[in-house]
């Protein structure tokens, strides 16, 4: 082969390798960063996605050995008060750090959110268990959260590994009737479950909420969504919805895409805040209107008490 061949056949191998890397570089910005669009003015989201008026402490709970077992956000007590609880589901590998700021979110407009420091959330035990370790410190006198966690009014939410993890504390343990709804964020598709994370909803009962991302094509594609919402118990009320430019971390942080309707949802759920009700309530619900949801569905919103 010629010197100029060589050269060519060089010059050739050097472009593919170059539009590959840059290929792959688009294609990993694409599902690893999100796009957030500006919030509709006025919107019932962007009222919920802004912080609320509830100042917020933090509280670390260790085990006997000295681990991290827990991180509880939770308003400021004063009298005699009590919130509703909200057990969260971390995403593979991930621990309380990486929801910090939604968290705090979470508890300003009025929630104890609750935490493990577990990175295998999947089985729904670590969910559970946070709910149980909350349901003793209500009773004890001494306990800084003595009678301040209404037990009748708890919500379960997880990101990735940790819906599944959320879906499973509901349908697979004796106490999973504590929970009164379920919202899944970025839900893997059955074929990325390990064998004890695998999750069936068709045996959830309390309304369900899935939330997804329009950049989540692998892991959580829209189909997987809809399998989800199609299988759900043909009397349980339940809801999609595909956020705009979500990928598949969208929830890290401070929630970003779906910090207001998942908020809203849970001041809906568990306070029967009225005006929250109407991002979700029939077929003229703003999140069915939004510009920045995609693939919106809902079934049954009508089948409990709090949408008659």
């Amino acid at each position: 082969m010629s010197i100029l061949k060589k050269r060519k056949w060089i010059i050739w191998l050097s472009s593919v390798f170059l539009i590959l890397a840059v290929s792959i570089t688009i294609f990993l910005q694409i599902i690893i960063h999100s796009n957030v669009p500006a919030l509709a003015e006025g919107s019932i989201e962007q009222r919920y996605a802004t912080q609320g008026s509830y100042e917020v402490k933090v509280e670390e709970v260790k085990g006997t050995g000295g681990e991290a077992l827990f991180r509880i956000y939770y308003p400021a007590f004063q009298g005699n008060e009590s919130y509703p609880m909200i057990s969260w589901g971390n995403g593979t590998d991930a621990t309380p750090d990486r929801y910090e700021e939604l968290h705090t979110h979470l508890a300003s407009w009025g929630f104890i959110v609750i935490d493990s420091y577990s990175k295998t959330t999947g089985t729904g035990k670590e969910i559970m268990a946070a709910i149980e370790y909350l349901k003793n410190e209500n009773q004890l006198a001494t306990s800084l959260f003595y009678q301040k966690v209404q037990m009748e009014h708890i919500g379960v939410a997880g990101h990735s590994q940790g819906s599944t993890g959320v879906i499973n504390a509901h349908t697979n343990y004796p106490n999973g009737s504590l929970i009164k709804t379920i919202v899944s964020i970025a839900l893997p598709d059955l074929k990325y479950c390990d064998p004890q994370d695998v999750y069936d909803t068709a045996r959830i009962t309390v309304p369900f909420l899935i939330m997804g991302g329009t950049r989540d094509f692998i892991i959580s594609p829209v189909s997987t969504n809809e399998l989800a919402l199609q299988t759900t118990n043909a009397n349980t009320p339940v809801m999609m919805g595909m956020a705009k430019g979500a990928a598949h971390t969208a929830i890290e942080g401070n929630g970003n895409n779906h910090r207001g309707y998942l908020t809203a949802w849970m001041r809906y759920r568990l306070t029967d805040d009225q005006e929250a009700m109407r991002a979700f309530h029939g077929e003229a619900a703003e999140m069915m209107q939004s510009k920045n949801w995609g693939d919106v569905r809902q079934a049954n919103m009508g089948n409990d008490r709090a949408d008659k």
